[in-house]
């Protein structure tokens, strides 16, 4: 009985000090996007990947569809690969779960914020070439978008530690349409904090239920 103890206070421990690295990547080309989402932990002894290389528009009887390929790579092999449609109603219904999810967790927002400040981001890239053909519009959307990447570096700097510097570009092509973007972060942080605040979350949520019940009416 005393190793299982001690075999559960290992696992604990070793859970509470696990790295985890988060790998974004976003990249477009005309019309063609491209998401690569990597978790990694142990400095990437176990890690798993998600790559979505196609994203499109199709019309449907319910309407348009956004098709997206997903692809799962664990451990450097492709372990799934799948076709995924999201129609108008499934991203109402999607919204709508997103409204609710962010009122039940509205109080819970320091504990977010707690929680960001222990992530370290070691990268942050972003790189637009983009043109509408016209040189006037190319000018004064190039300034949009530079202010557009300014904003959200800002937020970004705020809730998570940066431990690189930005590097961001935009290049206007004056005598043509086209865009390419791409987005590259890294970040990393301690597993350890994830439970702390996912432990917090519940106790905060069992005590508001327990209140509830405390509160309400009993039947006569």
């Amino acid at each position: 009985m005393s190793w299982l103890i001690v075999s559960v206070i290992v696992l604990v421990i070793l859970a509470f000090l696990t790295p985890v690295q988060i790998s974004l990547f976003y990249g477009r080309i005309g019309e063609n996007d491209h998401v690569v989402i990597e978790v990694a932990a142990w400095f990437r002894l176990i890690r798993r990947k998600y790559e979505i290389p196609m994203v499109f528009l199709k019309q449907s009887e319910a309407g348009p569809e956004l098709v997206a390929k997903v692809e799962t790579v664990q451990q450097k092999s492709k372990t799934k690969e799948k076709i995924q449609d999201l129609t108008r109603k499934q991203a109402h219904k999607w919204y709508h779960n997103y409204r609710e999810y962010l009122d039940k967790i509205h109080d819970f927002q320091p504990m977010f914020k707690e929680l960001f400040k222990h992530f370290r981001c070691t990268k942050l890239e972003w790189h637009t070439v983009m043109g509408t053909g016209q040189a006037s519009e190319t000018g004064a959307l190039t300034g949009v978008v530079w202010g557009v990447k300014s904003i959200l570096i800002g937020v970004i700097s705020h809730a998570v530690s940066l431990r690189a510097i930005p590097r961001m570009s935009v290049q206007p092509i004056w005598n043509q349409a086209m865009i390419r973007t791409n987005f590259d972060c890294v970040l990393h942080f301690m597993l350890g904090h994830v439970i702390v605040v996912t432990v917090k979350m519940y106790l905060r949520l069992r005590k508001r239920r327990v209140s509830k019940w405390g509160t309400a009416p009993s039947e006569a």
